[in-house]
């Protein structure tokens, strides 16, 4: 039996009984509200966005073409995919610096340090560097992509830790009266999710829940699985009291709901109170919750351009090839005798004057090629793609500095879409700090890929004197203890006390400092320069140089040469103290 047939034969029965009446109040506010998000996922001229983002999608993939006349060409110059492709990597290739510092406290530099680790561990083991680079390119296609940071308690046996994912644009609803993620009332996410997970995630309540085909509003589409999918919805909102909540819900059944009053804890899910989500935009649009597409910039240029390319075809195909004149009488030759002449696609014409001649074919007519290029032309001005980008060296300037300041010049374009990338990153560090925070609970030894040294990260030890006050304000230790003092008396707080006074616990406030640039190669070949230019002016030394270029080993290159010199200067030395005419 097909999975229609299932469908079919599957009675529709709500399950609204299985929920209590709180949980189905909160349920049809939730469906209501979808309904209005999804009607306000509109573009500035008020077309639907997943439509335009699915036409988007293939032109990037190079469908760019829609019926197609018989015997017509239907050539596809993709331009836009270069343009994204070439994009991509010029932004991710090299992961951004997080630096992570203490805003008032100065005692707190120590945890900072290890927070900055932190933020470098979590980026590798999250395997950031592929999810920015999907991120970056479902930016360029549809204008914004979507992050979310959140807790993954399924991670280590149940530890948890830090988690980042990309949210397809398309899986998004937010609420449609703000331009911002900080403006948002409430928000939606909207998931195709195998029957299998949802039965292991959420026990339950997952058994009640039956497959659906509602897969029209996310990138997902019916035929690309035979599996059981379920759209699993997850409504973001705040209670009464300001807490920020989670429902998760498919269909009319209520699988969970944590945070505020829902749960009992009357506190928001994190200690941070914010959507976990953050945009990253490719060009910001006044007053609009989404961006503007790289490839909806060109779209129109670009079907031209296939246009004047399908002309040239047809006209090279059909009328560029020679023509053959053959005459019935002297030949002796008739239409049945086509098969002789190897003209295919051209023609041969039969006459009654005349022998076998061959006539020229008709020539492509000189304005569409240069018409053609003046849209390429102006496509590659469009979307910034100079000769110096391309890898070209521009007429008439040879000077290494010169071209990489040229080079420099021309990417500006990608330099504000890296300024964006760093406010989205942003964002994400200080929701993983405020994460990390809460939940490291335990000492934790952290170590990123390739490098040697373990760091350990202990927030409660970091925070001991913070959490000693608290204690003593509580009631739980003698007011005006100190951490020394309670060691001392053997007067250690045992894990649920120092749970409950975590959550009384002001955790202090750090800057973020993000650095995606130079991340751009024409920026790091321009630094380089420069750095070679000081260095050749004494105004650096030779440890800058390699901390600037990033040279791998550095330190034992550093190392090595202070030896060399060290046993250079002791040989000068006892050579200048040898007696005259003695050499060692």
């Amino acid at each position: 039996m097909g999975v229609s047939d299932w469908f079919k034969k599957t009675p529709k029965e709500t399950g609204r009984a299985k929920n209590t009446a709180k949980e189905n109040k909160l349920l049809d506010v939730a469906q209501a509200r979808f309904e209005v998000a999804k009607a306000g996922k509109v573009d500035m001229d008020g077309h639907d966005l997943h439509t335009k983002w699915k036409r988007l999608d293939e032109v990037y993939r190079g469908k760019q073409w829609g019926a197609v006349p018989e015997g017509k060409s239907a050539p596809v110059l993709n331009y836009t995919f270069s343009l994204v492709e070439s994009t991509v990597p010029r932004l991710t290739d090299i992961a951004p610096e997080i630096t992570i510092m203490p805003r008032r406290d100065p005692e707190t530099q120590e945890l900072a340090d290890a927070l900055t680790t932190a933020q470098e561990y979590l980026w590798d083991v999250n395997e950031m560097k592929q999810k920015s680079s999907e991120g970056t390119r479902l930016c360029l296609k549809f204008g914004t992509a979507i992050y979310k940071t959140y807790w993954d308690w399924d991670r280590y046996d149940g530890l948890g830790d830090v988690a980042y994912s990309v949210v397809h644009p398309m899986n998004f609803f937010p609420d449609p009266r703000a331009y911002t993620i900080k403006q948002m009332d409430y928000c939606f996410t909207k998931n195709p999710t195998s029957l299998e997970y949802i039965k292991r995630r959420f026990k339950d309540k997952g058994h009640l829940v039956s497959p659906d085909s509602d897969w029209g509003d996310t990138e997902n589409s019916p035929g690309q699985t035979q599996e059981l999918y379920v759209s699993l919805m997850e409504y973001w909102f705040r209670d009464e009291a300001g807490n920020m909540c989670v429902m998760y819900y498919a269909g009319d059944i209520v699988l969970d709901i944590i945070g505020g009053e829902y749960d009992g804890s009357n506190e928001p899910i994190y200690r941070h109170n914010r959507f976990p989500f953050e945009r990253q935009l490719n060009y910001p649009v006044d007053k609009q919750f989404w961006g503007l597409s790289e490839i909806e910039v060109v779209e129109n240029i670009q079907r031209l351009v296939n246009s004047f390319e399908a002309q040239i075809i047809d006209n090279t195909r059909l009328l560029a090839n020679g023509i053959w004149k053959v005459n019935k009488k002297q030949s002796g030759l008739t239409e049945d005798d086509s098969w002789m002449f190897d003209n295919t696609p051209g023609s041969v014409y039969f006459t009654m004057d005349g022998g076998v001649e061959r006539e020229p074919g008709v020539p492509i007519p000189p304005y569409v090629t240069a018409h053609q290029e003046r849209l390429i032309f102006s496509m590659e001005q469009i979307l910034g793609i100079h000769d110096v980008v391309q890898g070209r060296k521009p007429s008439g300037v040879r000077a290494a500095s010169a071209i990489i300041a040229l080079q420099e010049a021309a990417n500006v374009r990608v330099r504000q879409k890296a300024r964006e990338m760093e406010y989205t990153f942003k964002q994400l560090a200080d929701m993983a700090n405020w994460l990390v925070l809460e939940f490291y609970n335990e000492p934790r030894r952290l170590r990123v890929t390739g490098a040697n040294p373990y760091v350990t990260l202990d927030v409660h030890t970091a925070l001991e004197h913070r959490m000693t006050e608290v204690a003593g304000e509580m009631g739980m230790v003698e007011p005006g203890a100190t951490p020394e003092t309670l060691r001392a008396s053997d007067q250690v707080m045992g894990t649920d006390q120092m749970g409950q006074v975590m959550k009384d616990v002001r955790f202090p406030e750090f800057d973020i400092e993000i650095k995606v640039g130079p991340s751009v190669p024409y920026s790091q070949a321009l630094l380089y320069q420069q750095a070679l230019e000081f260095y050749q002016a004494n105004i650096i030394d030779r440890q800058a140089v390699l901390d600037t270029v990033g040279f791998p080993k550095r330190e034992e290159i550093m190392e090595r040469m202070a030896q060399q010199e060290q046993a250079a200067a002791e040989a000068a030395t006892q050579q200048q103290q040898a007696p005259p005419g003695v050499q060692l």
